[in-house]
């Protein structure tokens, strides 16, 4: 997803460090740590529903090919029949 290297994950840490200092960086690699695991559920909630989602149209298109399919079958079956008369 995202194309950190070592340099660039050094870099972050240090920022953070002096940025909040080391008594604050517990509390703050947690705050980081919850949310980014908040994000992950919620996209996860979201693929499962847009799949869901796309599963019952699949669904529900297959059902009208079908009746599509029958009210063709039984035309051209009432074409035939008319045509041996």
């Amino acid at each position: 997803m995202f194309d950190f290297g070592f340099n660039e994950l050094l870099l972050l840490s240090i920022l953070i460090i002096v940025f909040f200092g080391p008594k604050e960086l517990p509390v703050v690699l947690k705050a980081i740590h919850n949310f980014f695991s908040k994000l992950w559920v919620y996209s996860k909630e979201i693929r499962t529903s847009v799949e869901s989602l796309v599963d019952d149209i699949d669904i529900s298109n297959k059902k009208e090919l079908k009746d599509v399919e029958k009210e063709i079958n039984s035309i051209t079956e009432d074409i035939e029949n008319k045509n041996k008369e």
